[in-house]
């Protein structure tokens, strides 16, 4: 039996970077997992669409896939207009988990705050701010919460945790509050997966406060494709056995610690 497909759901603007950038992480899902059928769907506008997306498979005569939604900042909740395609009546979908702001999240912003470090000539930070877009869930905001408490603890420094509205006040509030604590040498760790507006917008308020080093946005990295891949496989056992998969707050706290 053909494994499922896997349709990647992001959002965000039709954005030639942003375009760009999600196209990567679907190649190099594409790359490393040539046994599998792999798309990208956008929803709110930008092609590919969704709806384009599923309209294809159907097409092309593909019982099943996952969606799995691309946003780092949900940890169960997705996208109502997902329900939709998951009652369609010509194709077995499941939605899975969204990636949201999973342990290894902190693995990849070490790597990007190192590469951010070497660009700007810097060789050390006293002080951290994981930086994130609003509109998560509240297991996710609680999620990010315990982020910033764990890499605290893992590089024995402040870490303040915003929560971006868009503005960037949230992290030029946070690079000030560290600042006024006597910290000088502060880099940021973007929770952005991709360099939409709100990212530069929020990068450019952090370098205007203070901070020597704003990480680029997630994108393609290793430790993205394995949470993607996990979140797949979650999908295709719902599919497997005919029933949505439940999973309790006690097990999400698990899985996630």
């Amino acid at each position: 039996m053909t494994a499922p497909a896997i349709v990647l759901v992001a959002d965000g603007p039709d954005d030639d970077a942003v375009n760009s950038s999600l196209a990567a992480i679907r190649d190099d899902l594409r790359a490393a997992r040539p046994d599998l059928r792999i798309f990208l769907g956008r929803v709110g506008g930008p092609e590919p669409s969704l709806e384009g997306v599923v309209a294809a498979l159907v097409e092309d005569a593909v019982g099943e896939a996952v969606l799995v939604p691309l946003d780092l900042v949900s940890a169960a909740d997705h996208r109502p207009e997902l329900d939709t395609f998951h009652r369609s009546p010509d194709i077995h979908l499941a939605v899975s988990r969204p990636v949201g702001p999973a342990s290894e999240l902190l693995n990849i912003l070490d790597e990007r705050v190192r590469e951010a470090l070497h660009r700007g000539g810097a060789l050390e930070i006293d002080g951290l701010i994981l930086a994130a877009p609003a509109g998560g869930d509240v297991r996710g905001s609680s999620l990010l919460a315990r982020r910033a408490r764990q890499w605290a603890a893992h590089h024995r420094i402040p870490v303040q945790l915003a929560v971006e509205e868009g503005s960037g006040r949230a992290t030029a509030s946070a690079v000030a509050s560290l600042r006024a604590q006597g910290r000088r040498h502060i880099a940021v760790g973007s929770v952005y997966l991709t360099p939409t507006p709100d990212y530069q917008v929020h990068a450019h308020a952090a370098l205007r406060a203070g901070a020597i080093a704003v990480t680029a946005p997630i994108g393609p990295t290793p430790h993205l494709r394995q949470l993607i891949l996990a979140r797949y496989a979650f999908g295709a056992m719902e599919l497997l056995d005919g029933t949505p998969t439940q999973l309790s707050a006690e097990v999400l706290e698990g899985e996630e610690s």
